[in-house]
């Protein structure tokens, strides 16, 4: 199971996401939600730097995998396109947790 980790501040900016776990939907290779997981984060750190100029800080566990923790650096988190690209990551890890309950949960953590 993959757990996504949201953390949105009192004024309702995301400033934060932690993903752990593995699907399990297929086997090593073929998992198709795994994979969507993967995507999403990978497209949004991307879009973070080509689109909005912000370098996210991104741990990463290279060994084992299952673990991926994106943080905005200071002052990112209350530009417009950062929380437009946050905001669509969200929805869509939200989407996919809707339709792969058995192998995606989202919660989302007030700071």
């Amino acid at each position: 199971m993959i757990e996504a980790t949201f953390t949105r501040s009192r004024s309702g900016l995301l400033e934060g996401a932690v993903l752990k776990g593995h699907a399990g939907s297929g086997d090593y290779g073929f998992d198709i939600v795994c994979a969507s997981v993967s995507s999403l984060a990978l497209n949004f750190v991307n879009s973070l730097e080509v689109l909005a100029g912000c370098s996210a800080d991104v741990d990463i566990d290279e060994q084992t995998g299952g673990y991926m923790a994106i943080s905005l650096p200071s002052g990112f988190d209350k530009e417009e396109k950062v929380q437009l690209l946050f905001e669509s990551f969200f929805l869509g890890l939200a989407n996919l947790a809707e339709h792969s309950s058995e192998f995606v949960t989202v919660k989302v953590l007030e700071n």
